[in-house]
């Protein structure tokens, strides 16, 4: 597996899972259960990790990008 996003939010680790599912990449948050419970914690480090396949990495980041330009848009 390979991290692909450090998000600030559960939920904004949680809205760009689903946008790769709906793409068909499948992906995984495994601070999603500490992030839950002591959302806080992570505001000091790194950030909510999303990661992903190997296989599927650079299709996520190119989707995670065009995200970021449709957002900033």
């Amino acid at each position: 597996m390979k991290t692909v996003a450090n998000l600030g939010t559960l939920q904004q680790a949680q809205e760009l899972k689903m946008l790769l599912g709906a793409v068909g990449i499948d992906s995984f948050i495994p601070d999603e259960i500490s992030a839950g419970l002591a959302p806080f914690e992570f505001m000091n480090k790194v950030g909510i990790r999303l990661m992903v396949d190997e296989a599927d990495e650079e299709d996520a980041k190119r989707v995670i990008e065009e995200e970021a330009g449709r957002v900033g848009e």
